[in-house]
């Protein structure tokens, strides 16, 4: 259950940060919109608070549904993603 959750989550994230979405949205100038605006980037830092509460669960009930280095690589991914939104907004 929580892995087919993590699962949905990891996708609309990356749903979210895609290129092909990112280019779409770009302004005439190929500027990025969508996912740098405020309500995007809180799209992103939701998804990601998402992917680590499931993470959390699952790692709690002893990695049964997903192997531990899986969901390190997956927190991993996540950890970097709200970097470079931290960045970016610190920028």
């Amino acid at each position: 259950m929580f892995m087919e959750k993590l699962v949905r989550e990891t996708e609309r994230l990356s749903l979210i940060c895609s290129m092909l979405d990112t280019m779409r949205r770009a302004d005439k100038d190929r500027n990025a919109r969508g996912w740098t605006s405020p309500i995007g980037m809180l799209k992103i830092t939701r998804c990601c608070a998402m992917i680590s509460e499931l993470a959390t669960s699952i790692a709690k009930a002893g990695y049964r549904e997903c192997d531990r280095q899986s969901l390190e690589e997956i927190m991993s991914e996540t950890r970097q993603v709200l970097y470079l939104l931290n960045a970016r907004a610190a920028g």
